[in-house]
């Protein structure tokens, strides 16, 4: 069985997954845009055939198994349904959605279906994670008691990072915060409290997380007020894991007394591993995937649905 991917929208990130699709030996063969001369222009660039000046031809393509949705924010989910009512397979980048009642309705008919969707969180899928997770379940290090974790990066220029309704750290960056751990921990009970500031058009652009898994304390920052360190620090009863930009790492430190050693997972497109894993379960017909699960990410929006509400009080 030959899966064709087609990619919705020109965005950069879209890119990163073509390279990923092909290092595994996978196939792209279409990409759409709302303008034809985006899209072809995207496609000569990418090695792509056929270039599409709609999504909706693009769903329309009986050679195309999956689509990859990477669209701005609020249009995921008219994407996805659209895409599920024309018979594709989906991979939507996160977000997922912007409501938990929203991703419950795709999950629902994509069972409806039978057809895959997921949401693409490349961070549950690197052999680091994997790595750090060993050390948590195993309990080499002792028990973990605590994380603190930062992500901060330049404003954006995309006006539509700045928009109140889909823009701003929280949509854009809570879910890896929430998913990673989620996956990580698989925590029984979530606490959490946000405190953020505001830019100028009223967007979301910092959030400082207290979180509470179980028994295990979480800091975590998320800026797009400037530029800082961006980590993931993991701390156990007999030392440390510290990882730099844990979403997309391919090396971390394990300090275990006045030990340091440095693990190295270096490859070029780091998407590989998701874009692997989410081919394999649409090979195996499977309507979810058994890692990034329907209610890992009806959990992590429902925990972004929360933060959103406490936010707007403030």
């Amino acid at each position: 069985m030959k899966i064709n991917y087609g990619i919705i929208s020109t965005a950069a990130i879209g890119k990163r997954f073509i390279g990923a699709v092909r290092a595994n030996g996978g196939s792209v063969t279409a990409a759409a845009s709302r303008s034809l001369d985006r899209a072809r222009a995207f496609c000569q660039e990418n090695n792509i055939e056929k270039a599409y000046g709609s999504y909706e031809e693009l769903y329309q393509d009986p050679e195309i198994t999956a689509v990859y949705i990477t669209t701005i924010n609020r249009e995921h989910f008219h994407e996805m349904i659209q895409a599920l009512s024309y018979g594709k397979h989906v991979l939507c980048e996160k977000p997922f959605t912007l409501t938990r009642l929203q991703a419950k309705e795709i999950f629902q008919l994509a069972k409806e279906k039978g057809l895959f969707v997921m949401e693409m969180q490349k961070s549950l899928f690197l052999p680091v994670t994997d790595l750090i997770k060993t050390y948590i379940d195993s309990g080499m290090l002792g028990k973990l008691h605590q994380v603190n974790m930062s992500a901060s990066f330049q404003s954006p220029k995309a006006s539509w990072m700045h928009e109140k309704d889909q823009g701003g750290v929280v949509y854009g960056s809570a879910s890896y915060t929430f998913e990673y751990l989620d996956y990580l921990l698989e925590p029984a009970d979530v606490i959490v409290q946000a405190l953020g500031t505001r830019g100028k058009t009223g967007v979301q652009d910092s959030v400082s997380l207290n979180i509470k898994m179980d028994d295990v304390l979480i800091s975590s920052r998320i800026s797009m007020r400037g530029p800082a360190e961006s980590f993931a620090v993991f701390y156990f009863e007999k030392g440390f894991i510290k990882t730099n930009e844990y979403w997309k790492a391919d090396r971390c430190e394990i300090h275990s007394g006045k030990c340091v050693e440095l693990i190295e997972r270096t490859v070029d497109f780091e998407m590989k591993y998701e874009a692997a894993h989410a081919e394999a379960c649409i090979r195996q017909g499977l309507s979810e995937s058994p890692v990034m699960t329907a209610e890992r990410t009806l959990r992590c929006c429902g925990l972004v649905d929360q933060i959103v509400e406490s936010l707007n009080w403030q």
